[in-house]
């Protein structure tokens, strides 16, 4: 067993050993700088997965999606959300295409979206769907990726 009481993690101090989970894995007992006492098992502490009781989390999320909109947005566009990969629950398997029904008619439609304005191209199949999404990036999200590129190069 590894003795971790008095470590640090984030804002947090390991005060006891508080016990073990079903899983037979140490549990620790931890007071936040904050004041509150929480239990924690030990591979979450050292792995850094838990630095504070939760006290943390309003101010953690207002600083990413400050950084969001500031370090990593060009004219307001968040570089981010161009370049992030597809969703695990696409029925397609590809960003932004989807298959559709309409009137008994099956068809793949590709869109995409830049500052709140949502752009189609539709085809009778998914690989004509996937080329279109692909041209739509080119023409809509490169330019800021590019932007964006640029400006990350002047800052190093």
């Amino acid at each position: 067993m590894i003795d971790i009481t008095g470590n640090r993690y984030g804002i947090l101090t390991v005060i006891a050993r508080a016990g073990r989970t079903g899983q037979d894995n140490a549990v620790w007992l931890c007071r936040c700088d904050c004041g509150e006492e929480i239990p924690f098992r030990g591979t979450t502490l050292r792995r850094g997965e838990a630095v504070s009781c939760g006290c943390q989390k309003g101010e953690q999320v207002r600083k990413a999606r400050d950084i969001l909109q500031t370090d990593k947005s060009v004219n307001g566009v968040q570089i981010p959300l161009l370049t992030k990969g597809v969703r695990s629950d696409s029925k397609s398997g590809h960003k932004g295409v989807q298959k559709r029904v309409k009137k008994g008619r099956e068809y793949y439609e590709a869109y995409i979206t830049v500052k709140g304005k949502t752009k189609y191209a539709s085809s009778k199949t998914l690989e004509g769907a996937i080329e279109k999404r692909k041209k739509l990036e080119e023409k809509y999200h490169q330019p800021y990726i590019d932007l964006f590129q640029v400006r990350q190069g002047k800052e190093e």
